[in-house]
């Protein structure tokens, strides 16, 4: 569901990013290029073969980027959070994507025609280098999980889960608060949901989480990051 601009702040949000290195005349113009989505159920953005013709930033809620395979199995291979976009890769590889992109509820998402990056790009080189970095710190923590998740036991596992979605949604260094369901846990860390319920209550015994509806409170990220690698609690 699209809403009109003036639900959100575009300027304002896009002033946060790296587009905010653009002088505010053309800033203002890639705003005025933008439109606002929100979205009160899980929605499917973009199917799998279809391509990207938006690039979208997460005000709120969460997008996952889903494999599925023809028997109907699936599995969630990236959640990007606030703050974050989905995905710079569509203005750059004219190839369409192999997984689905799939929305949240509620959520809400300032979308900007991948032509419209394309087209600001060229004329502003200078940005590169700063979309460069977002790509390449995103696949540092996709290297992180798939090279050490299977080196832990189920419990670091998903205190390594839980922390690497901390780092992804900008929560401070210290505390904060997790914004994500059990069930959405379950998907990312590709266990039962009955066996990611067991795992964070280990976690929240430990105190390492807080469980609440709908979200995590961690009360200390650095000791969450320690148990993770270590396998112990100070």
């Amino acid at each position: 569901m699209v809403y009109p601009s003036r639900a959100v702040d575009v300027t304002a949000e896009l002033a946060k990013t790296v587009f905010g290195t653009l002088g505010a005349p053309l800033l203002a113009q890639l705003a005025c290029r933008a439109r606002v989505e929100e979205y009160e159920v899980p929605s499917l953005l973009n199917p799998q073969g279809n391509a990207l013709e938006w690039l979208r930033l997460v005000v709120r809620g969460h997008i996952e980027i889903i494999a599925r395979r023809a028997n109907g199995d699936e599995v969630s291979i990236a959640d990007i959070g606030p703050g974050g976009w989905a995905t710079w890769l569509a203005c750059f590889v004219a190839a369409p994507p192999d997984h689905d992109f799939v929305s949240s509820a509620p959520a809400c998402y300032i979308a900007l025609p991948t032509w419209a990056v394309r087209e600001t790009c060229l004329q502003n080189p200078a940005m590169y280098p700063a979309i460069f970095e977002e790509v390449g710190v995103r696949m540092r923590q996709l290297m992180e999980w798939t090279g050490q998740s299977v080196l832990v036991t189920p419990e670091q596992r998903m205190a390594k889960l839980i922390h690497l979605l901390a780092r992804t949604q900008a929560i401070g260094t210290h505390s904060g608060t997790l914004h994500a369901t059990q069930s959405r846990l379950a998907r990312l860390a590709r266990c039962s949901r009955q066996s990611a319920n067991l795992l964070l209550g280990e976690l929240e015994n430990k105190g390492l989480i807080r469980l609440a509806y709908g979200r995590f409170e961690i009360d200390d990220l650095a000791r969450l990051a320690a148990f993770s690698e270590a396998g112990s609690v100070d």
